[in-house]
């Protein structure tokens, strides 16, 4: 099976566990379901740097990243 392995700073990883814990205290209070999507911006060819982004109540940016298809 082929992954693709998606490198995080400390303070991106931090950042998408904020924004995860305070999207399910929203959901639960207002008795929705809900979940959030990652999606990863790459240039084709690789000349900028790919740079990852979050959605689930907020959209977040979290700057550039290292990553690669294994």
């Amino acid at each position: 099976m082929r992954r693709i392995e998606i490198k995080l700073s400390e303070q991106q990883y931090q950042h998408i566990i904020a924004e995860r814990r305070y999207g399910n205290r929203i959901n639960l209070q207002e008795e929705t379901f809900g979940g959030y999507e990652i999606c990863l911006h790459v240039s084709s060819p690789d000349i900028i740097p790919a740079t990852p982004k979050m959605k689930m109540i907020n959209k977040i940016e979290l700057g550039e990243v290292v990553w690669k298809i294994r």
